[in-house]
């Protein structure tokens, strides 16, 4: 499993690398062979594969077959081969910029996304909260199989490890990159389903639901479903009591309860209380919203009231829940639970765009939404108890990836409209299912379906949703490209065209009611083509009436007259549009001119609106905050370590959490290290450097893990402005810093 990284730089060669993706012969999980383990995990990976049934289409949504189920632009091959040849350069990109193996990325992906979070390759990481009984129950049902045979001797050890030779993964996921890990933790999520990320952002990314569930129909070895032979196996429990607790650790009734008490959160704002249900009488069900509405709180000084959102009672919300049969939505679980926030943050290192999240706790027999889509991609991490999802492709090309979420549907529509769910499945605990924009879906909470353990809890359902691509496509980016090229070629001081008046009188041809003798590009014919229909028979009866060539001798001088008026303005016509097209395209090319200063922008507007860095212990023992657990923890933090010297090591802490841009004459950086859990709940705070000081800056923010490079090293005048730049970056807490030796005092800086 060799890194294809790129050496660092002749001047940084000698520096030490932390965190590299292992070579093949490095050590790690004991020092064995990395490259003979992956290719056992290969080995024993197909061994297990022929022991499944074979792989269904990749439409097949729920079990059944895909081509009677698939909508029609789904199921022609050429919209799948054009869709395909759309995400080539996505899915190479992807290849280029992590450079796993591919059986290291899924021998890694093994281990559970608070695994991969938590960074703890020494030990296992502690049992998070999950109710003791229901974890005695589970372990009762694998008791209750039977004693194993002698194939399974081995099966207590951690998953991964029968393939590794005695390898951890837990050991060898500290030494990946933070782009790394971040493809591992999405790798993870999606481990079930049995698809790679290579084919995950090809075939599926905003493209179709997909669902990573416990293959709970696996056939023997003879081809008799286990079901029909009188149950599972021990093995077979137990692997599946496994995937179960795969997502434990994030959020349960216990922790919610204690967010609701501890942070005072209020009504509409940090959480909502909702019921789908026919309250009328009229046999329709909709979704209503119980929250207390807030109150005004009035001004003296003329400025507008303020709104003072009622503060939740646990008790009553509880009460609502187990009493009343309501859902709760918590919004934003993430500015409240560590391991959430982490999980958003690592994952907005893997798509590059904001990442956000809510939890949605129901009781059993019991819906709280309405049919509807979404304008965000959404990963559903079906947490506790179980519920039944029935997801609709979208009603048509208008409304596939919307950029707008849409109104509540009745069950009427969605059916009558659509050709009935494409996917009607439980999603049980451990289960991940992916829906695109645009894909509508409904939601119930069920009891637990046979094929899953016995004595697991059904009486409620917890999910936790993130979100991601919200006003992130090729129109959000047009958006904010085309008004500044306009703009700029408009004020060109070597052009003058769009600034030119419009020609004289041009509203007496042109427009919708001058259609009529409108003769199009080739000035022949009337265009009636997107005209209301009354228009379009006046239009070709208009038609039919126009003299043809070789009938002029015919027509009356009046007639004459009307056709020489008609072939004028049909001139005139065609003059005004070569016009507005040499305009439109002179703005066109000064937007692909600006396309990096519109990248700049976008970019800073990821950084306003994404989380802050969840930075982990080793990667925070490099900044200004020093190690955790005193000098000791991290050799390097001796008492100059803090302080920027010719000989320190710098690297930006995390990858793309700052970015450069030239404003005003000025060398602007823009970071997120200080951003709030809540959407833009604290502004950018810029810093402003000279011109002359960004090729340092660019180096020292290109510079990323697992390179350093060394500050004398920096391009710039001289050693003290190199040490001031990287002083001021570090700082500010986003720089890294490295210093393995005694510190180079030939220069002092103040």
């Amino acid at each position: 499993a060799k890194t294809a990284a790129a050496a660092a730089p002749s001047s940084t060669s000698s520096a030490p690398e932390t965190k590299p993706i292992l070579d093949e012969g490095d050590e790690g999980g004991g020092g064995e062979d990395l490259l003979g383990a992956v290719q056992n995990f290969r080995s024993e990976k197909k061994k297990k594969e022929k022991k499944k049934k074979s792989k269904k289409d990749d439409a097949d949504f729920d079990g059944g077959d895909a081509a009677s189920k698939a909508p029609p632009e789904a199921a022609s091959s050429s919209n799948r081969k054009e869709a395909t040849e759309a995400t080539t350069a996505d899915a190479a990109e992807v290849d280029t910029e992590t450079e796993m193996e591919p059986e290291l990325e899924a021998l890694l992906s093994t281990l559970t996304p608070l695994q991969i979070l938590m960074l703890d390759g020494d030990k296992k990481p502690p049992p998070r909260e999950r109710r003791d009984e229901e974890k005695k129950d589970i372990q009762n049902s694998i008791d209750d199989a039977g004693e194993d045979d002698g194939d399974n001797a081995n099966d207590d050890r951690d998953v991964g490890e029968a393939y590794l030779g005695g390898i951890d993964p837990l050991a060898l996921i500290g030494d990946l990159t933070t782009e790394h890990r971040a493809r591992v933790l999405l790798s993870s999520l999606l481990a079930p389903s049995g698809v790679t990320l290579h084919e995950f952002y090809e075939r599926y990314w905003g493209k179709r639901p997909l669902l990573a569930c416990w293959d709970r129909e696996e056939e023997d070895s003879d081809g008799a479903k286990k079901s029909d032979k009188g149950g599972k196996g021990n093995k077979e429990e137990e692997e599946e009591a496994r995937h179960a607790m795969r997502l434990d650790g994030f959020l349960n009734r216990t922790l919610i309860d204690d967010m609701i008490r501890r942070n005072k959160l209020r009504y509409g704002l940090d959480l909502n209380v909702t019921r789908y249900t026919d309250a009328t009488g009229s046999g329709v069900k909709r979704r209503m919203t119980l929250d207390p509405p807030p109150k005004k709180r009035r001004k003296t000084n003329g400025e507008q009231d303020d709104l003072e959102y009622v503060v939740a009672n646990p008790n009553d919300i509880w009460s609502n829940i187990d009493e009343s049969r309501c859902s709760l939505r918590l919004l934003r679980p993430h500015e409240h639970n560590d391991d959430v926030h982490a999980l958003l943050s690592l994952l907005e290192s893997e798509f590059g765009c904001m990442v956000g999240s809510n939890a949605y706790f129901t009781p059993k027999n019991s819906q709280g939404f309405a049919p509807h889509y979404d304008d965000v991609d959404v990963f559903i991490l079906q947490l506790e108890g179980y519920k039944r999802w029935r997801v609709y492709a979208p009603f048509n090309k208008r409304e596939t990836l919307p950029r707008a979420s849409s109104r509540d549907y009745s069950e009427r529509e969605v059916e009558e409209i659509g050709e009935g769910p494409l996917m009607d499945v439980a999603l049980g605990p451990g289960d991940v299912l992916y829906l695109p924009r645009g894909w509508i879906h409904q939601a119930e909470t069920v009891s637990r379906p046979s094929r899953f353990l016995p004595k697991s809890k059904d009486d409620h359902s917890l999910h936790l949703t993130v979100s991601a691509m919200q006003n992130w496509c090729w129109a959000d980016f047009l958006e904010m490209l085309m008004p500044e090229a306009l703009e700029s070629a408009a004020s060109s001081d070597r052009n003058v065209s769009l600034r030119e008046g419009l020609p004289r009188n041009f509203l007496s041809y042109m427009g919708t009611m001058h259609q009529l003798l409108d003769g199009g590009d080739n000035g022949g014919g009337a265009d009636s083509s997107g005209l209301p229909e009354g228009l379009k028979q006046a239009a070709e009866a208009q038609a039919r009436a126009a003299p043809e060539d070789g009938d002029g001798e015919s027509l009356d001088e009046e007639a004459m007259m009307e056709a020489r008026s008609r072939e004028r303005t049909v001139a005139r016509q065609k003059h005004f549009k070569d016009e507005a097209k040499k305009r439109i395209m002179r703005v066109c090319k000064q937007a692909v001119s600006m396309l990096d200063d519109t990248c700049d922008q976008i970019g800073k507007r990821f950084l306003s609106d994404r989380l802050p860095p969840a930075l982990l212990p080793p990667e925070r023992s490099l900044t200004k905050e020093g190690p955790s657990n005193g000098p000791s923890d991290v050799q390097h933090h001796h008492d100059a370590s803090k302080k920027i010297w010719p000989n320190t090591l710098c690297r930006l802490v995390r990858p793309n959490i700052a970015r450069l841009v030239v404003e005003d004459d000025k060398a602007v950086l823009y970071h997120c290290l200080d951003n709030s859990r809540v959407f833009h709940g604290t502004a950018l705070s810029p810093m402003e450097f000279e011109v002359d000081d960004a090729p340092a800056l660019e180096q020292l923010l290109t510079t990323l893990e697992p390179h350093w490079i060394m500050v004398k090293d920096l391009i710039h005048g001289d050693v003290e402005d190199k040490m001031g730049i990287a002083q001021a970056l570090f700082d500010e807490g986003i720089l890294a810093t490295l210093l393995v030796e005694a510190p180079d005092r030939s220069v002092q800086t103040g």
